[in-house]
């Protein structure tokens, strides 16, 4: 069964391309995205809850962002090497230890701890090294689209519910007294218990890499053939990486801030901009045909830059709910065509190394974001993040046509 969206389509189950292991791998993101998606609206306001600073906030995130880097490219190598599965159940591990720290400790020191111990944990999407290579391990390209675009729909759903869960601190405090810490501690073993259920579907997956495979990864550096497209992809990552970390790593707190409204209001506004973006998957075919992948990916970045430029200066805190909605639809969107695009770069046995490579740039050059973010707001202006993060996503869509317009062309001809 499939839902009618414009000239698209949204699944309403599984494809046909999907195997039974690549659905224990969907419910198992799935899992992972109930804690992620609280986690991205409560996080930040709980540190500042703590009572730490818009600079000491930004840094905890950035610790984050920084070991999710160095995550990326050694763990996609390793995955390339040796096996996908076991990386997905560290993964579980790791998410599961963040979300116990948080929820025992309320110390700086230990919830950097948990920070860095939780972004080993934190691919949970299908831009992740693995989950990229794992797929392309198990579907043809011509399937890739709408493997790629189903889990989008699976992932927002789940970010969906997780972001719902937001709230329920408040709650706990109005039903059992607990003070607002004490909520939050409660709200986090919750998710942990989130993850650690996603460890029980990847146990039975079987592993897309054959002994054969691996021995004949190990013959090239870093199983990487050709590193010229895997430095301009980097590069174009790089201000992806950088305009999103400078828009959306401190959003909650921008809110929190200037209008005043913590979790309990910002979790359905953020669930509603996940179960928005499902329908808006629905027109990547449409989009895709028309102006090809990387024109729609060009204009969703100069989209996004021009509603955060106008979201950085409303007064309004409704106009301000439009604009966010909006601005996060239109990044969210292209991501199953970004995903897709990047599995084509490279032969398949390349994928994991050669996404984990770009990611690290991105990620590495995010992590500068929150910290110098958060200056911002303490020392200069709440919209000045926002501004700065308009630009380097412009800046992405163009290098993204400077780079990849034509040989995209032809593939696609071909």
């Amino acid at each position: 069964m499939m839902k009618r969206i414009g000239s698209g389509w949204i699944p309403l189950q599984f494809p046909k391309s999907f195997d039974k292991d690549l659905r224990l791998l969907v419910y198992s993101m799935a899992s992972r995205r109930l804690s992620m998606g609280f986690l991205q609206v409560v996080r930040a306001i709980y540190f500042a809850i703590l009572g730490f600073s818009p600079v000491q906030i930004g840094f905890l995130l950035s610790i984050a962002t920084f070991v999710s880097a160095l995550h990326y490219i050694v763990i996609g190598h390793l995955s390339d090497r040796f096996s996908r599965k076991v990386f997905f159940i560290l993964g579980g591990i790791f998410a599961s230890l963040r979300l116990v720290i948080f929820a025992i400790s309320s110390d700086f020191w230990f919830l950097a701890l948990g920070q860095g111990v939780g972004a080993l944990g934190e691919g949970a999407g299908a831009g992740q090294p693995v989950v990229s290579a794992y797929i392309s391990d198990k579907s043809k390209v011509v399937d890739r689209p709408q493997i790629f675009s189903t889990i989008a729909v699976t992932n927002a759903l789940a970010a969906t519910a997780g972001s719902m869960l937001a709230g329920l601190p408040v709650f706990f405090q109005k039903i059992w007294g607990v003070d607002i810490i004490r909520a939050h501690a409660l709200l986090f073993w919750i998710g942990a218990f989130g993850s650690l259920l996603s460890i029980i579907f990847v146990l039975p997956l079987k592993d897309s890499r054959t002994k054969k495979e691996v021995v004949e990864t190990g013959r090239k550096f870093l199983n990487v053939s050709d590193w010229r497209v895997i430095v301009r992809f980097s590069i174009v990552r790089i201000t992806s990486g950088l305009g999103w970390g400078f828009i959306d790593s401190l959003l909650p707190l921008y809110f929190y801030i200037k209008f005043g409204v913590s979790g309990e209001v910002l979790g359905p506004i953020f669930a509603a901009t996940r179960f928005l973006s499902v329908f808006s998957f629905g027109l990547i075919p449409e989009v895709v045909d028309r102006f090809g992948k990387i024109q729609s990916l060009v204009g969703s970045r100069i989209i996004t830059g021009i509603l955060a430029v106008a979201f950085s200066v409303t007064p309004w805190f409704p106009i301000a709910v439009v604009l966010m909605i909006s601005l996060r639809i239109a990044i969210m969107f292209t991501m199953p065509i970004r995903q897709t695009f990047a599995t084509t770069l490279v032969p398949p046995d390349e994928i994991a190394t050669a996404i984990g490579v770009s990611s690290f740039a991105r990620m590495t050059m995010r992590s500068v974001a929150p910290t110098i973010a958060g200056y911002m707001f303490e020392a200069i202006s709440l919209s000045l993040p926002f501004m700065i993060g308009a630009g380097f996503l412009v800046a992405n869509g163009l290098l993204y046509k400077i780079f990849f317009q034509q040989s995209d062309c032809i593939k696609e001809n071909n």
